[in-house]
Formats: structure tokens, C-alpha cells, sequence
């Protein structure tokens, strides 16, 4: 009886998928991935082009969410949208900005996109309200969080 619950014990510590696993230990909600031509090509990306036609319009930009002002998320991530973003307070979080050059953990933006845990945020803070983005795409690849970070570390240009 001892060896069944010991087995039994084992087993449940065990993880069930083989898919990555979120990066945990940085904070990071995003899985790497090999097998999305846009997660690979986001590896030599740091542009706002490519991030907005890439990421937001496919992860943000449709079903009332962030494709104009006006949509339910009150953020308009279409093109052009670098001066709706740097250096704007955030609606959810007034006290905030979206996106802070140079400046990562300043950037509500990406926290909101689950770069890093609320702890790590300047200044700390609390989970967004609502949860973290994209609400119904899953998780962002690490990839694109990684070329949205090279954009904010290049001084969020309207490039």
C-alpha cells in the first residue's frame, strides 16, 4: 500500500503535456515557439510596423477589442497607434503609462501583456483588472514579447 501511494504521490507531480511551459521564474507568460512563422520572424523584429501588423492586428485589433478608440478595450492598437501608445496614460491604470521608452517594467503595456509579474512593474502593483491580454488568444510567444521589449529599449519609435 505504501508503494501505490508513493507511485500514485509521483505521478501526480508529474506534468501531462510535453508543450512548453510558461517562464516562470522570470514572470513571463509566454511559451517559446518553434512552429509559428511570425513567433520565428519576430526574432529579428524590434519595428512597430511589424509588431502592429504581427501582433496587434492579429492578437488585438478584431471583435470590438482594440481596433479603435471607440471598441470595448478603449485602446486603439491599429496602425499608427505609437502616439496613442508612448508616454499615454493607461485607462485601466491612470497613474500608469503604456508604453515608457526605455523603460520595460515602467511599460504598462507590457504587463498587460504578461512581460512580468505585477511585482516586478515600476513601481510594483496588482494584476491588471480583467486579466492579462490577449484575452482570447492565449498566450503571446516569448518571440514577440522579446521584439515588443527591443521596440520600447530602442525608444518606442514610430517606426
Amino acid at each position: 500500500m505504501l508503494r501505490l501511494a508513493l507511485a500514485l504521490a509521483l505521478v501526480a507531480g508529474c506534468r501531462i503535456s510535453l508543450e512548453p511551459e510558461p517562464d516562470a521564474g522570470a514572470g513571463r507568460g509566454c511559451v517559446v515557439n518553434m512552429a509559428s512563422p511570425s513567433c520565428v520572424d519576430a526574432v529579428s523584429h524590434s519595428d512597430l510596423t511589424w509588431i502592429e501588423n504581427n501582433i496587434f492586428k492579429s492578437s488585438c485589433n478584431f471583435s470590438g477589442c482594440h481596433g479603435s478608440a471607440t471598441d470595448l478595450g478603449k485602446l486603439d492598437l491599429s496602425t499608427g497607434s505609437q502616439p496613442r501608445l508612448v508616454n499615454v496614460a493607461s485607462g485601466l491604470q491612470p497613474s500608469r503609462k503604456l508604453v515608457v521608452p526605455n523603460d520595460i517594467h515602467a511599460s504598462y503595456l507590457m504587463l498587460m501583456v504578461h512581460d512580468f509579474t505585477p511585482d516586478l512593474a515600476t513601481p510594483a502593483g496588482s494584476a491588471p483588472p480583467g486579466g492579462f491580454m490577449p484575452k482570447s488568444q492565449g498566450l503571446l510567444c516569448c518571440q514577440k514579447l522579446d521584439a515588443m521589449e527591443r521596440w520600447i529599449m530602442a525608444g518606442a519609435p514610430a517606426n
